[in-house]
């Protein structure tokens, strides 16, 4: 015998609401197509279900019965798609990713996006940070991916390039360099350099930047965010050198100007990091391929666009 699960529901409500019409309604049907179901279902069973009173219907013995199992197969019809959904949900694969300030800010959530759409099993956790701790998250396994700046990470880790940023020399719009077109790191060595703490790349970067010179940059104090650096500059505080997603969008907000420096070594080197193993970790060579093919990608076009 084949049940009508639509007319199964039906007769719950009735049941449930001592009533056709108010059945009908909350199911939205007119009463008469309810009545006509409930009529075949008791032909269909050669049993009566329900008593038809003045003030309403109520349930017969065996409409009881069949009430209660209903609701069983109604219940466990529900619960099917959730079930289906939490099923669904531990079988997508989660990627821990750390990155810096710099690369997400200016590409790896687009490169993650793109990635993802062609993934979409493949979750993954962005978390920004600085490089140093990222580098040690990688290596002890709190994160399966770091994106970092200009470090060198030591030989527990494969290292793969990424993205080559340009650095910009970022000085108040009335300063002495703001009407320079490009401009040398040594020649900004005599004025006060705003940072970002140790630890972090751009506060490596210039470090290491000036020990190229032989000289030692003067340091004039260290921030937090690269926000706290723009402000500090604006304020007069200092000048500062900015990985250019971290300004360009931001120097006409600030009143800035932001000057490209001129040396060819003037970049911060965006780093892939990651264990030996990594295709021991599903979905993480995939990404690994797809951020490494970015780098190409953006190669490619720019040389497109310089023809």
């Amino acid at each position: 015998m084949r049940f009508d699960l639509t007319t199964l529901r039906l007769f719950v409500a009735v049941i449930e609401h001592g009533s056709i019409a108010k059945a009908a309604e909350q199911e939205h049907i007119v009463p008469s197509a309810v009545s006509k179901r409930l009529s075949d279902l008791e032909f269909q069973l050669g049993i009566s279900l329900i008593t038809r009173q003045h003030a309403g219907v109520i349930a017969t013995p065996a409409g009881e019965a069949l009430a209660r199992h209903v609701r069983d197969v109604i219940r466990k019809l529900d619960g099917i798609p959730r079930e289906l959904n939490a099923i669904a949900s531990e079988d997508r694969i989660t990627l821990r990713v750390w990155a810096n300030q710099t690369a997400t800010v200016g590409y790896v959530l687009d490169d993650i996006n793109a990635f993802q759409s062609h993934h979409p099993q493949i979750k993954i956790r962005l978390e920004e940070r600085p490089s140093l701790p990222t580098i040690d998250a990688v290596a002890d396994g709190s994160a399966d991916l770091g994106v970092v700046g200009y470090f060198q990470p030591t030989d527990r880790l494969q290292v793969r390039p990424y993205r080559r940023v340009p650095l910009m020399l970022v000085v108040p719009s009335a300063h002495p360099l703001a009407a320079r077109n490009d401009i040398r790191f040594a020649e900004i060595l005599e004025f006060d350099l705003i940072t970002l703490m140790e630890g972090t790349a751009i506060h490596s970067w210039a470090v290491e930047a000036g020990a190229r010179l032989a000289r030692k940059p003067r340091l004039a104090m260290e921030v937090t965010t690269y926000e706290s650096m723009r402000r500090m500059v604006q304020a007069g505080h200092g000048i500062a050198v900015i990985p250019a997603p971290n300004i360009i969008p931001y120097a006409d907000l600030f009143g800035l100007r932001a000057v490209p420096l001129a040396d060819s070594w003037a970049a911060m080197e965006l780093h892939l990091v990651f264990k030996e193993a990594a295709s021991a970790t599903p979905g993480l060579a995939q990404l690994i391929e797809h951020l490494s093919g970015s780098r190409a990608d953006i190669a490619n076009r720019d040389a497109r666009h310089a023809q």
